[in-house]
């Protein structure tokens, strides 16, 4: 499969560039970001001794190209990873991390494959990705229509293109009984003008266990008050436990990790932009009483209530950008005391050499009761576009 796609991405690459208006942006980053030292209080094994572990960080390369025309819209970015299997033994695999493939026939309608198009008030800064309940895309087949400036309509019916074929979206229903027995789809709309967008969205329309609404505003300057700051905030409802994010836990480092599980969850960030100074927070909060272990496609999750973080970047001197990063999540509800309060801090410098390299190095680590996890990421990174 991920040939057929592979290949899918090249044949739109070159259609892209046989069309008269091309525009195209690509990178290339050379990166190390995992933890080389975590600590367990309670230790491994039955003997329950405290222990630090030391893991060699692996070494990987991301390649990003996407290209924009007046009929063809295509990305793709894909992984090679050197790493070790069990400190002896090295080698090297890799993986498609993303892509999308968009065909306009008309000027006002576009199919989509494997697009998420998310409402703008979805988006956490900080966590640099956007809530699944803004997305009136999907995994799948969309079909978007824009009648009028600013405003789209999609449409989409999900399913996983990343697999082999049989992950099948079924109109009569599923064959497997213990699964879904309704065709999966989803409708949403977004609109946006200078002074504000927002967008609406229902996926799993047909299925009232599955189903999930979501609704979002953003004021990318406060209404006209200021042009470096915007606001963005939404509620999103859902009939069954889901997580922020697919694939990603909210807080990740070394053996360190978990995420928010909701059925009403409110969210909101902020940023302000001046030329040589930025500060980003947000904030996602679960509003319904829950357990503190949830069932999420038949995995167990510690359920935390309350993901916040906070941001701040400024200037050192020319081209060399500081940061710092904290984050905290919070299990607030729950009756016992087994999910422990993760803290997350990072320092981080980044250093534009030239138009096409930058360099970046961060200090970060993450803390859950008494264990602890710590990760010197850095990278290379390539860049052009036209």
């Amino acid at each position: 499969m991920k040939k057929i796609l592979s290949s899918m991405a090249v044949l739109a690459l070159a259609l892209g560039f046989a069309s008269a208006d091309v525009k195209f942006s690509f990178y290339n980053k050379l990166y190390e970001e995992d933890a080389f030292v975590d600590h367990y209080d309670n230790g491994r094994d039955d003997d329950g001794n405290s222990e630090s572990v030391t893991d060699f960080m692996g070494i990987k390369n991301r390649m990003y190209f996407e290209v924009f025309t007046d009929r063809v819209d295509a990305m793709i970015k894909a992984d090679v990873r050197f790493d070790d299997n069990d400190n002896d033994h090295y080698g090297l695999d890799g993986r498609l991390k993303d892509w999308y493939l968009e065909f306009r026939p008309i000027e006002i309608a576009t199919l989509s494959l494997h697009t998420g198009i998310f409402s703008d008030g979805s988006y956490l800064p900080v966590y640099d990705d956007n809530i699944n309940a803004g997305n009136i895309g999907s995994d799948g087949l969309t079909f978007t229509l824009r009648p009028v400036e600013g405003l789209r309509f999609g449409v989409t019916a999900p399913f996983d293109m990343d697999s082999d074929w049989g992950d099948r979206n079924y109109f009569n229903g599923d064959k497997d009984e213990d699964e879904n027995d309704k065709f999966d789809f989803g409708i949403g709309a977004i609109y946006g003008q200078e002074l504000f967008q927002i967008g609406f969205s229902v996926q799993d329309i047909a299925d009232s266990d599955e189903r999930q609404i979501g609704a979002y505003i953003n004021l990318p300057t406060l209404f006209g008050a200021s042009e470096a700051v915007t606001v963005g905030a939404g509620f999103a409802h859902s009939e069954k436990y889901r997580t922020l994010v697919n694939d990603r836990d909210t807080i990740s480092l070394g053996h360190i990790e978990a995420d928010v599980s909701y059925k009403n969850l409110l969210s909101a960030y902020a940023t302000l932009e001046f030329e040589k100074f930025g500060i980003a927070a947000e904030i996602a909060y679960n509003l319904s009483d829950d357990e503190p272990d949830v069932i999420i496609d038949n995995e167990s999750f510690a359920s935390y209530d309350l993901y916040s973080a906070a941001s701040i970047s400024f200037g050192l001197a020319d081209k060399l950008i500081a940061s710092v990063t904290g984050k905290i999540l919070s299990d607030l509800k729950s009756k016992n005391d087994t999910n422990k309060t993760i803290l997350f801090g990072a320092f981080g410098l980044e250093y534009e050499a030239n138009e096409k390299n930058t360099l970046g190095c961060e200090f970060n680590i993450a803390t859950c009761d008494k264990d602890w996890s710590i990760a010197i990421p850095v990278f290379w990174k390539y860049h052009f576009e036209n």
